[in-house]
């Protein structure tokens, strides 16, 4: 993309990522690898996380709280079943699962899954694109804090909280096929496909999707802009659901008057 400023306009390459991989896969192309050496800098949408403790910590401050009923009798009673087959594979205590708020049940039983079918954060997009723009040298900034990132499920209603937890526990049967067709509609580059699956789940319901997708996008829209007030070339690498459907980054950028390009 390219800012519209006369001045000293800036260019960004918007990449739509995966931010857990199983290992051994090749994801990489000539025309990413170009791209990489003509940026000045990469911008993810959280530093740090490589920082496992630091991250645990963070996360244990806001995803605790004192005297909350046990994560049970958050669901409703016909997924108690689920819920204890999902736990029998996450090694998760349900202990420390019941002290956690109910936004983060979701996210470590999710984790966990993850975990379980062989994907890992070291493997994701972002990770690489780290340690590869710290080794030539060049800057790397975050469009989030990981208290920033971890608020806006933080702030979420519980209703919407559970209802995120919910979620998991019942999608947990069939991750594995999720996944699948996630990774072959991204590596595939099939950008009907990955809105069609961006739009279910927890994504389905309209004010889950307006908090923790749609605001952020306007978020991260407005940070671009001033980047490309600016000159330099960014490479900007963020989950493939913030660069789909009608409130994505790019159509964001492009009602400012941006040139949004497709580069296949």
């Amino acid at each position: 993309m390219t800012g519209t400023s006369k001045e000293q306009p800036g260019t960004a390459y918007l990449f739509g990522t995966i931010h857990t991989l199983p290992k051994g896969i090749s994801w990489r192309t000539e025309l990413l690898d170009q791209v990489v050496s003509e940026s000045d800098e990469l911008v993810i949408e959280v530093l740090g996380l490589e920082d496992r403790s630091n991250s645990a910590k963070i996360f244990s401050k806001l995803a605790t709280s004192p005297d909350l009923p046990a994560v049970e009798a958050r669901i409703a009673p016909a997924l108690h079943d689920d819920l204890d087959r999902v736990l029998d594979k996450s090694n998760i205590p349900e202990i420390a699962l019941n002290r956690m708020e109910s936004w983060a049940a979701a996210l470590s039983l999710a984790s966990a899954q993850s975990s379980h079918l062989g994907l890992r954060s070291e493997e994701g997009v972002e990770r690489k694109l780290v340690q590869q723009f710290t080794d030539a040298g060049k800057a790397i900034a975050g469009l989030e804090t990981i208290e920033g990132q971890l608020g806006y499920f933080d702030k979420l209603p519980e209703t919407d909280q559970r209802e995120m937890l919910t979620t998991v526990i019942e999608d947990a049967g069939t991750s594995k096929n999720a996944f699948e067709k996630l990774f072959n509609a991204w590596y595939s580059g099939d950008i009907a496909e990955l809105e069609k699956l961006t739009e279910g789940g927890i994504l389905e319901k309209p004010e889950i999707r307006e908090k923790i997708l749609v605001a952020r996008n306007r978020d991260w829209d407005n940070q671009l802009h001033a980047r490309l007030q600016k000159p330099g070339t960014s490479l900007v690498a963020v989950g493939a659901a913030h660069l789909v459907g009608p409130d994505s980054v790019q159509l964001m950028l492009e009602k400012r008057g941006y040139k949004v390009e497709k580069i296949q």
